[in-house]
């Protein structure tokens, strides 16, 4: 099977910036395509051309087709880009593929391929709220017209059941498959052996709240049984500096290690020994990060935030409260078998290759 697969928008763009990056390899949506790869079948990624990797050389196991974006001042690339040339490609190419998967309903290039291609066409949507832009007017105006005028017929699969519920006040026909983001399950896997050691994986920006986990990391390790215990941050940022003073200050900078951004590869040792992931997002969907985690066996602890919070407090993956503290980090330590058990169970399901197994199914 040939499968198409449309997602303009490659990586978060802090405060509008687009950082290109050497290689798209890490990127979630290459990791979901080379779920379909491995299952035997040929995929072609259609993202915008302002994402384009800066290595000359890089090679996929997956053709990358990039276009411009069109009047980039009104259709901002990195939230609601207009791929010039989309739809000429898409009446000439679209034939070739026996499945097209596009990203999110409130995309121009979604509206585009339900155009072209409807009845190939499946619509996997992360969004489970209004886009606050211009107070939701565009996003509430898109859901409420084009969604049902456009794409009434085409299935919309949710990536949590937040997204479900949000979408089925649109569309008569949202599958009750939830397919997530999916990880490298060749890289990302458990371990028995795990080490006093929290982990944060994460840009260091403001809405990410490291240093609110950084705090509650101290009080931690302020008391007498976890003096030696580790946070292990990985991730870069803006904030990255600040974070380092402020552990400093608090007097734990031998308890926390700044690794800086990392590869998969070098990522999946830390994450896997891990005693669990710690998220305190004040706005985030489905962090690619919380199912490596769950993969990798490590629990998490995370506000309620992450669309994936319900499906870890449905399933004893961690622990999820608004304000958690250093006692839900006590929590974890004295039920980390229990919680691992789980996290190995369901990090099953998580993988690419059963992501791209669930998504066949629905077309199917």
């Amino acid at each position: 099977m040939k499968v198409l697969i449309i997602n303009c928008i490659l990586s978060t763009a802090e405060h509008g910036i687009i950082k290109r990056k050497e290689s798209i390899s890490d990127c979630m949506i290459s990791t979901f395509a080379r779920g379909f790869i491995e299952l035997g079948h040929e995929v072609t990624l259609l993202a915008s051309q302002e994402f384009m990797p800066t290595g000359k050389d890089e090679q996929l196991p997956f053709e990358v087709v990039y276009f411009p974006s069109r009047l980039p001042q009104v259709f901002k690339p990195t939230l609601l880009p207009w791929p010039r040339g989309m739809r000429a490609w898409l009446k000439q190419h679209s034939t070739e593929y026996d499945l097209v998967i596009a990203s999110e309903s409130f995309q121009i290039a979604t509206l585009i391929a339900a155009g072209v291609c409807k009845s190939k066409l499946l619509i996997w949507q992360e969004m489970d709220r209004h886009q606050r832009l211009l107070f939701k007017l565009p996003s509430k105006f898109w859901h409420n017209v084009i969604v049902p005028t456009f794409m009434g017929q085409v299935t919309i699969v949710p990536r949590s059941e937040p997204a479900k519920r949000f979408m089925s006040r649109y569309s008569r026909h949202v599958s009750d498959v939830i397919v997530d983001h999916g990880t490298d399950a060749h890289t990302l896997y458990p371990s028995d052996h795990v080490e006093n050691a929290f982990i944060v994986v994460s840009q260091l920006v403001k809405r990410k709240n490291v240093d609110s986990i950084i705090t509650k990391f101290a009080r931690l390790v302020s008391q007498e049984p976890y003096h030696n215990y580790r946070l292990d941050i990985i991730g870069d940022g803006d904030q990255m500096q600040e974070l380092k003073q402020m552990a400093s200050k608090l007097g734990i900078e031998k308890n926390v290690v700044f690794h800086g951004f990392l590869s998969h590869e070098r990522l999946a040792e830390p994450l896997r020994h891990a005693l669990a992931l710690l998220v305190d997002t004040s706005n985030d969907l489905n962090m690619v990060t919380i199912a490596e985690a769950i993969t990798s066996g490590t629990p998490v602890v995370t506000n309620t935030k992450p669309s994936t919070a319900s499906f870890i407090a449905a399933n004893g993956l961690g622990v999820v409260r608004d304000n958690w503290d250093e006692n839900d980090l006590i929590e974890v330590i004295n039920n980390y078998d229990k919680m691992h058990a789980a996290c190995v169970k369901e990090g099953k399901e998580l993988t690419n290759v059963a992501c791209a197994r669930k998504m066949l199914g629905v077309k199917s």
